[in-house]
């Protein structure tokens, strides 16, 4: 029997939001004015807040970087209507100093488990995102000594395990972040990390070369996380919304000014701006990697970061406009695109409805 048009309404509403394939976003503070909060809530099943940090003590600070409250509230209701969950991450590249020292310590881990509770229940948020960069590594300096690393990951092993002891009653969701280098993938296991989870980011983003996410490093990826044992249908692959300039390190270009700067089909990975090459994922590999991850029942996907998505609605902010910067429209956006091959894939025609 034909689904009727109002049960292929329902279950795209549904799509989005399903536990066995999740959209995952992460916005950092500098996009909480520009943002349409609804439209993201309408395709992420997850809204991650970047982010705070953690003292070694256990104190939580840097909590001017949440939303102020109107926007708080605005997405609350916004990921109320849609089903959304917003997280809060600890940590990220530069942000993650506490860690260490934090999770080492009992009575430093209760002290910020403490405050976490009660920081999460102020803000009505349904959960942690854990964005240690990294476990046992030093910027600059590489990987520490075995004995080091591992009291990391021990350390870490039992911060998660806390944290889903104190979640137990409330059903708040615990995610966590990490580079696919196959050592984490295997320290992440071993400690049993993995267990205590709901879902694993993978951060497959930031290589070498002309494009620093081709699509041979989401396969990579796969089969990493597959041979260290970690749960498939926990990991998310990790999406970048932005490019690279191949010859300047750390250079990076939002994919929104790519958008708007060149006149792109979809079909490209590789731009020139100002003679070097840039490389990023247009919507067709950005579609291939959603259908990878559809097909080994993956966790989902995982987008860093929403906000260099284009607009595609203007926002309006008191006396100011954020203008809509998708040449196209939805045709344009990337986040739309996912939200496409994946009622695709899923066996739901878009245009029908």
């Amino acid at each position: 029997m034909m689904a009727t048009l109002a049960s292929l309404v329902l279950l795209v509403l549904l799509v989005p939001h399903s536990n066995t394939f999740n959209t995952v976003g992460y916005m950092p503070e500098w996009r909480h004015e520009g943002a349409d909060f609804d439209r993201l809530c309408q395709h992420l099943t997850h809204l991650i807040f970047f982010s705070v940090e953690m003292t070694p003590k256990g104190d939580i600070i840097a909590l001017d970087r949440l939303p102020r409250p109107e926007l708080l509230s605005e997405a609350r209701e916004a990921a109320s209507r849609h089903g959304t969950k917003l997280l809060l991450c600890l940590g990220g590249n530069g942000r993650s100093g506490g860690f260490s020292v934090m999770v080492r310590n009992s009575k430093n881990r209760k002290r910020f488990l403490d405050n976490l509770v009660k920081l999460l229940d102020t803000y009505q948020l349904d959960g942690v995102d854990y964005n240690w960069e990294y476990p046992g590594y030093r910027m600059g300096k590489g990987y520490l000594a075995e004995k080091e690393i591992l009291k990391d990951y021990e350390g870490l092993a039992k911060l998660l395990e806390e944290t889903r002891q104190v979640f137990k009653a409330t059903g708040k969701e615990i995610t966590m972040a990490y580079y696919p280098d196959t050592k984490q993938e295997k320290l992440i296991h071993l400690v049993g990390a993995d267990e205590q989870v709901d879902l694993l980011h993978s951060m497959s983003y930031d290589q070498g070369g002309p494009n620093h996410s081709p699509r041979d490093l989401a396969v990579k990826t796969i089969n990493q996380a597959d041979i260290a044992g970690l749960p498939l249908s926990k990991v998310c692959l990790g999406l970048p919304f932005y490019g690279r300039k191949a010859s300047v390190e750390g250079d990076w270009i939002t994919y929104e000014d790519l958008v708007q700067q060149h006149e792109l089909t979809g079909k490209e990975d590789i731009v020139t701006k100002e003679g070097v090459g840039v490389g990023f994922n247009g919507k067709q590999t950005i579609g291939w990697k959603v259908k990878i991850a559809l097909k080994e029942k993956l966790g989902g996907v995982m987008i860093w970061e929403v906000g260099q998505d284009c607009r595609v609605n203007p926002v309006e902010r008191g006396d100011t406009i954020h203008v809509t910067t998708c040449p196209q429209g939805e045709d344009s956006s990337l986040l739309s695109h996912i939200t496409k091959v994946k009622n695709e894939m899923l066996g739901i025609k878009n245009d029908e409805l």
